[in-house]
């Protein structure tokens, strides 16, 4: 900073300053003053200084807030459609599994051969039911002869499934017949001798194979239905019917199994009605299952023997390891 120029002390001889004495007029003042013109100080201007820019007057900074509140309206309108889009996947998988349900269809088992208790149970058990209508037959009275649908067709669950049933034949009478003479008596040929009825035995706490051969030794037939029980598996802990009632032969009774406390996973059990026997222990072999063959008419269980029924029936799902039945 450059400094003020040295003054010497004013000399008084120098001074012209008139002093007046009170009252009297003053003509005129004179002041000197040799410093002459000040000289002004200033400051290095520093390179690396910031410079501060000074608000104007009554300027105000920006306002925040109206940005603030169209991103706050942006927000809410995404989640109402994120909101709305994600109700309409809901709704639409909740129609799509409502339709699914409507239309879920099953495979028509093969009842053609089997009594019509029997096959209405295994009908029944496949999810379809059973009209039975009596024709005219030559096959021993109660077999079924013929169904409509067809079997191995898919049909809507709960389809009623047309059953052929052979009707007992009336006994023929043939009139007096007179040649030359001769008169021939009329002939009547009596209805064959109804077989005696069985009975049902007690099966209950009874292994599955040992209640099956217990039927057919009475010339009965079971329809396995496995079921969630803490009991062993392969137990039978139901049946329908009491024991010592009576039944036609050939009827079919059934029996809750079950699956055990801790059973595998669910298989789907082979169809092998009308297969050879042989054909028919490959086949649920291969699938996991144990077989047990039996005829409860009797007649001598082969390998070529025709399957006439299974239990459970075809397309059922049980779990892996558990026993079939096969009637031939």
């Amino acid at each position: 900073m450059t400094e003020p120029p040295t003054r010497d002390p004013p000399d008084p001889a120098d001074d012209e300053t008139v002093i007046v004495p009170p009252g009297e007029p003053v003509d005129e003042t004179v002041v000197r003053d040799e410093w002459g013109a000040e000289t002004v100080a200033t400051r290095p201007v520093d390179e690396d200084a910031v410079l501060v820019e000074e608000t104007e007057p009554g300027r105000k900074p920006p306002t925040l807030w109206p940005w603030l509140l169209g991103l706050l309206v942006l927000v809410l309108l995404g989640l109402g459609a994120f909101y709305l889009l994600s109700r309409d996947d809901d709704e639409q998988s909740a129609t799509t599994t409502a339709a699914t349900t409507q239309v879920a269809e099953r495979t028509v088992p093969d009842v053609v051969g089997t009594t019509s208790s029997e096959a209405t149970a295994t009908l029944r058990e496949a999810g379809f039911e059973a009209n039975l209508v009596s024709v005219p037959s030559a096959r021993p009275p109660g077999t079924v002869v013929a169904q409509d649908p067809a079997p191995g067709t898919t049909q809507p669950e709960g389809t009623s499934v047309r059953l052929n049933v052979a009707e007992a034949a009336a006994g023929t009478t043939t009139g007096a017949t007179t040649t030359t003479g001769t008169t021939t008596a009329a002939t009547t040929t009596a209805p064959p001798p109804q077989p005696s009825p069985a009975v049902i035995p007690e099966v209950v706490g009874d292994e599955l194979a040992d209640a099956a051969r217990s039927f057919a030794d009475e010339g009965l037939k079971v329809s396995a239905a496995y079921v969630p029980s803490q009991e062993p598996s392969g137990r039978v802990i139901a049946q329908a019917q009491p024991a010592g009632t009576e039944l036609e032969r050939g009827a079919t009774v059934q029996i809750n199994v079950s699956t055990g406390p801790d059973p595998a996973a669910g298989v789907a059990v082979p169809n092998v009605t009308g297969r050879t026997l042989d054909e028919a222990r490959q086949a649920l072999d291969a699938a996991g299952f144990e077989v047990l063959a039996l005829s409860p008419s009797g007649d001598r269980v082969q390998n070529s023997s025709p399957v006439a029924s299974q239990t459970p029936a075809g397309g059922a799902t049980i779990p892996s390891g558990l026993l079939v039945l096969v009637y031939v």
